[in-house]
């Protein structure tokens, strides 16, 4: 990062319209937001901009140095977060279904007219909720993205598990063999169209070779280790611990979890995050056959290597994990990615309860997604203004007047931005996670804010007490 920026201290830090803790607020900045230091400095203030602002902060809340910074985008019924490294190198983990994390995108980026390198996009494993939201992200000019990561198991036409690859069995048992584990196998086998035709998650990854020649493709598994860059010696890591291949015949396979879902659910790719001190787990949409099995193989030591901090809850806050797992990871803070408009009920009323009963610590911290999406009030009378909308219908139909049809048009259209798209979703609801691997804050946007806050703030830091674990030591508005 260039020296003319700074980043906003901890845990969070005012800008003040002149250089003077009692002059007028005008925002207040997350720990770590990049400011761009504007050379001005005034009894212990430095002149900044950013966030659209520019003023006054405290030179004590200005820091030389970048956070691990993750954003677990709300992106409805699905999973998406975007990872932004103290190296400022940054992993798209899944996108949703729709463009909710593209739009996030565009946004944060806006400024970025020479495009956005993105050092790699993960794709935990082939559900749509998943991966149909990297469609315009693959094929949007702005990203140069260098690597997509997956799970090995690509859909294609065939029935029962044999739609995810060859089917081996031995005994009771059955595996995934023929998995696509590099880009020269998924350039054979897109070779074959009559072998996937129709499927969207094979297209996604084509359209991807079509555009991106030079780009690594490949499988993640726990052989992998540690991504290439982020060892484990290295102060911030990045430890493959899923999904766990098996031998077959001399050739990785993956057992099946029962069906097709529970298959490449289980699979999901599992990635530890190790910034110094912190741990954090992400993940998919695993369920309990594939926790139980992740404990067998890893066996005593399960609870050492899965113990985390922070913890991605797996498939949006399902009823389907295993309680043994939970109690492997212990977390502090667990983040719920769920939304609204399904039938599954996410999260379900006895995952809140694990989480909170197996987590670590007095009060441990429950995140939603759905829960920071501020949303207005839906039309009261429906049936009045449905009524309004016929009346200007037929008005904008009738050829009698072309100066009535123009005003019904205008009248609908102020109908429709106004009563209804502007009375719906306000602000798409995102969790942030900002850490120096040692301290943590959660936090997210106030619906509204709050005298001068912007952001419900949590505050994690070590306890020297207790072995030095993470602990939750204050935070909320109220």
């Amino acid at each position: 990062m260039p020296e003319q920026f700074v980043f906003a201290g901890y845990p969070s830090t005012y800008l003040f319209k002149e250089a003077n803790e009692k002059s007028t607020i005008l925002h207040q900045f997350l720990w770590g937001d990049t400011l761009e230091h504007l050379g001005e400095e005034h009894g212990g203030f430095l002149k900044v901009s950013g966030r659209g602002s520019r003023g006054w902060i405290k030179k004590e809340q200005a820091q030389d140095r970048q956070l691990l910074d993750i954003i677990f985008v709300d992106v409805g019924q699905g999973d998406s977060c975007l990872v932004v490294t103290p190296q400022d190198e940054r992993f798209i983990i899944d996108a949703g279904l729709e463009d909710n994390m593209h739009r996030y995108l565009k946004w944060r980026y806006k400024t970025f007219k020479d495009g956005v390198d993105i050092r790699a996009a993960f794709i935990s494993h082939p559900d749509s909720d998943h991966y149909a939201g990297f469609g315009g992200i693959f094929t949007d000019d702005l990203y140069r993205i260098k690597a997509v990561y997956h799970n090995g198991l690509v859909e294609r036409t065939g029935k029962g598990l044999a739609a995810l690859g060859t089917v081996i069995k031995s005994g009771d048992r059955s595996w995934i063999g023929d998995l696509i584990t590099d880009r020269p196998a998924l350039e054979r086998f897109l070779a074959r169209a009559e072998a996937w035709q129709g499927k969207k998650y094979a297209e996604l990854l084509a359209a991807f070779l079509k555009k991106n020649p030079a780009a690594d493709v490949r499988m993640l598994s726990h052989t992998q280790g540690y991504l290439p860059g982020y060892e484990e010696y290295k102060d911030l890591s990045v430890q493959v611990l899923g999904p766990v291949v098996e031998d077959k015949d001399g050739r990785p396979a993956l057992r099946s979890f029962g069906d097709v879902g529970k298959t490449k659910n289980g699979h999901s790719i599992i990635l530890l995050v190790k910034y110094r001190q912190v741990r954090i787990l992400l993940g998919g949409d695993l369920n309990i056959p594939s926790e139980e099995f992740l404990l067998g193989h890893f066996g005593a030591g399960a609870g050492t290597i899965f113990k985390s901090d922070v913890l991605k809850a797996y498939h949006h806050g399902s009823g389907d994990f295993s309680e043994d797992f939970l109690r492997a990871i212990q977390p502090v803070v667990t983040v719920i990615s769920s939304g609204d408009n399904e039938d599954y009920s996410h999260p379900r009323a006895d995952a809140l309860g694990a989480l909170g009963r197996w987590s670590r610590g007095t009060r441990p911290l429950i995140f939603c997604t759905e829960l920071a999406r501020s949303a207005r009030d839906i039309v009261k009378h429906p049936y009045v203004l449905r009524a309004e909308y016929r009346a200007l219908n037929q008005t904008i139909q009738d050829p009698a007047t072309t100066k009535k049809q123009r005003e019904a048009a205008e009248k609908k259209r102020d109908l429709l931005e106004n009563k209804l798209i502007n009375r719906s979703i306000a602000v798409f609801g995102a969790i942030n996670l900002r850490t120096d691997g040692q301290k943590v804050v959660m936090a997210q946007k106030l619906e509204k804010p709050k005298n001068d806050k912007r952001w419900d703030i949590y505050e994690l830091e070590p306890d020297p007490a207790n072995n030095n674990l993470l602990t939750f030591r204050k935070g909320g508005t109220s």
